[in-house]
């Protein structure tokens, strides 16, 4: 008989483990990192080897919160991140978005907030070795692909931070076309032991079932148990973050925002889940306190970029 490959089979003792087991005991646990915002550190923060989905409704802004908590983390601590984030493709509208971010200053040429040359220059500068676009093109675009175009980057850059966003972009395995619980537990077994693996944060940005509009007129608050594909998602994951615009059903303009950490595995190391609230200022493309409206983190302090007025 032949003998079986066993190579992908790891078996451990507590021997083989206890230098490790001691070391944590005496340092303490790998926490989770800041997120640099008020309030939200309580409810979740970065931490390396997990796997996190973030849910709620479309245009919402999952993924521009996304990407708004990683520039920060750029700004503050250097960190590299690697978005495969097709909806945003060409590169150059995820760049531009970042620097509108960065800035506060709209960089669409007919918008009266528009950015200054110089400025965009030097947001570029300052941001360019931070962020890397993705880009698969169909029919190749399965998980796999994307987890392997990540290897790389990660290994030769540094990337440590990796976003695919979202789900239902990704080319579904022909086996799984017709049993969502069953992609499901693929998709989160593969993206846990990605993470593991490489030491990094891993996102998966993913949509909520069509939900029923309530009697005045809004919808519900996002639910881990009604994202797209069945509960088996809420399992199999690390944690479970969602955004939702409470208001915006019944009016577009109202700029209210409800961060909610739904489910967190390791509450010790990362948080309890909880709400936050806060508000979307859409002319400088940040998040802001719900009350006193003053941004939740300082990119003029921490960029140093003087807010003076445009001149035409």
């Amino acid at each position: 008989m032949k003998e079986k490959d066993t190579s992908h089979i790891e078996i451990y003792t507590m021997a083989d483990c206890i230098d490790e087991m001691r070391e944590d005991l005496i340092k303490g646990k790998e926490k989770g990192t800041t997120t640099y915002i008020d309030g939200m550190d309580d409810a979740w923060t970065w931490r390396l080897n997990e796997f996190n989905i973030w849910t709620g409704y479309s245009n919402e802004g999952k993924s521009l919160f996304l990407r708004y908590i990683s520039l920060i983390k750029a700004i503050m601590e250097g960190t590299k991140f690697a978005f495969y984030a097709p909806e945003d493709f060409p590169a150059k509208e995820f760049f531009d978005d970042i620097i509108h971010t960065a800035s506060g200053y709209s960089t669409d040429k007919d918008n009266p907030n528009f950015i200054r040359k110089e400025l965009y220059d030097e947001m570029y500068n300052r941001l360019k070795d931070y962020f890397y676009f993705v880009y698969i093109r169909p029919p190749k675009n399965n998980l796999i692909e994307v987890l392997q175009s990540f290897i790389p980057l990660i290994e030769k850059e540094g990337v440590t931070g990796c976003m695919v966003d979202p789900l239902i972009k990704l080319a579904r395995p022909k086996e799984y076309m017709n049993a969502d619980d069953k992609y499901a537990a693929y998709v989160t077994t593969m993206a846990t032991d990605f993470s593991r693996q490489f030491n990094i944060s891993l996102h998966l940005v993913m949509h909520q079932l069509t939900p029923r509009m309530q009697e005045n007129g809004l919808y519900p608050k996002p639910s881990m148990y009604n994202i797209k594909g069945g509960g088996t998602w809420a399992d199999g994951t690390d944690n479970i973050n969602s955004i939702w615009r409470p208001l915006y059903a019944r009016d577009k303009q109202d700029d209210e925002v409800m961060f909610t950490s739904q489910k967190i595995k390791k509450q010790k190391l990362v948080g309890i889940p909880q709400d936050v609230k806060f508000r979307f200022d859409r002319k400088t493309n940040r998040y802001v306190n719900s009350e006193t409206r003053q941004d939740l983190f300082d990119f003029d302090a921490h960029l140093r970029v003087p807010r003076m007025k445009l001149m035409f």
